[in-house]
């Protein structure tokens, strides 16, 4: 579920890249920022690299099981869990090209808020099947967030901008047996 949403985004962000920058190639580049070896793990410059920073259950959301009418009886589902994803996006471009990495970022947001922060399958026809509809919101992060966000990943300050998407519903059926219908005679 999250490598689609992912997927879907990077998908969608690339394509108003193209459209708004006149380009053909793909900027947005769905990875960590740094290797476990230290290294920086996306090996060509110029890039947006969109990184997962955090996974949080999202408790707002109600998640209470429900039952689930079969042709033998009632099924007990249980609750999906619901989760928010914080995803970096930063700015990977070499000295030369600063400001061009700056436009690319600036064209990150303006992604964003020209969905409302509403993604739906109608509007990002990749999130079919995935789920019904996410929110996205921006998260302001003062110079202490920052460097608890920069430090642990290993990694030098890369212009970037930090999103929160809300809610994906995870959720993993097992059979079980049926609980049967009662009938009055």
């Amino acid at each position: 579920m999250i490598h689609l949403v992912f997927e879907a985004l990077a998908g969608e962000l690339n394509r108003f890249l193209k459209s708004k920058h006149n380009i053909t190639e793909d900027k947005v580049v769905p990875s960590s920022i740094m290797n476990p070896d230290g290294g920086i793990a996306v090996q060509e410059p110029d890039k947006i690299i969109m990184s997962l920073s955090n996974i949080e259950q999202d408790r707002t959301q109600s998640s209470n099981s429900t039952y689930r009418k079969t042709k033998r009886g009632y099924m007990k589902e249980k609750a999906a869990v619901n989760i928010n994803l914080t995803i970096v996006f930063s700015s990977y471009f070499t000295s030369e090209n600063y400001l061009e990495g700056l436009k690319f970022i600036t064209s990150v947001i303006a992604f964003f808020q020209s969905h409302n922060g509403s993604f739906t399958p109608q509007n990002v026809p990749a999130l079919n099947e995935v789920v019904e509809r996410i929110t996205v919101e921006l998260i302001n992060l003062d110079a202490r967030d920052l460097n608890n966000l920069w430090g642990p990943m290993g990694a030098k300050y890369m212009p970037s901008v930090v999103y929160r998407v809300r809610t994906l519903p995870i959720k993993h059926d097992l059979p079980g047996i049926p609980i049967p219908m009662v009938v009055k005679t």
